[in-house]
């Protein structure tokens, strides 16, 4: 992940206004989550509710997507990246890190390949080439979860013009979600890490 400025947007204003979120430690926001899990494991409920896959309980399912991402993303580039929730024109929160004496600052689009009893019909090249609708180069980074089962070639993904600043894939590579995965960037030389669920 950089903080290369492709489209000019950057500006000092957003750059001040960014600075002043609230920003999470992505491991510290996993470990909570898992405690809970782990918690209300033995509890009666609805699967879908277990699985945040209800309306109401999106907005938290992201930001566990989040914290995922950029979690194994900090680890690949010994980073301490942290993250702000901010859905906004066309990111949905802002990843922030430390480096040479000063914050850099990067805007990122969540998309997700979702599970194959949710939407068995849904395509990753469909869903790059529907992630925009501005074709104008911009700086924020696409990052999608792939939660479909079974095996893809990212390398033989056709990514068409988008105009991301990076494309990145991550996935659970352990049934029980203790491992993941971080594939990118698919633009430009891509690299694949896999990382431990912290604990």
């Amino acid at each position: 992940m950089t903080s290369r400025d492709r489209s000019g947007t950057l500006e000092r204003q957003q750059l001040t206004r960014w600075s002043k979120l609230e920003y999470h430690k992505p491991a510290q926001i996993l470990r909570r989550l898992r405690a809970l899990e782990v918690e209300l494991a033995d509890i009666e409920m609805d699967e879908r509710v277990r699985r945040l896959r209800t309306s109401g309980l999106k907005q938290y399912r992201e930001w566990r997507d989040a914290a995922l991402f950029l979690y194994g993303l900090g680890l690949e580039q010994g980073r301490d990246i942290q993250y702000a929730t901010l859905e906004e024109a066309d990111y949905d929160f802002v990843a922030r890190w430390p480096q040479d004496g000063a914050f850099h600052f990067c805007p990122v689009q969540l998309k997700e390949l979702p599970p194959s009893d949710l939407n068995s019909k849904a395509d990753l090249e469909q869903i790059i080439a529907g992630s925009t609708k501005d074709p104008r180069p911009t700086s924020t980074v696409l990052a999608i979860r792939l939660s479909k089962a079974g095996r893809i070639d990212l390398a033989g993904v056709r990514i068409s013009s988008v105009p991301w600043n990076q494309v990145w894939f991550f996935w659970a590579s352990a049934p029980n979600s203790t491992r993941w995965t971080v594939y990118g960037d698919a633009l430009s030389n891509p690299g694949q890490f896999t990382f431990d669920y912290p604990t």
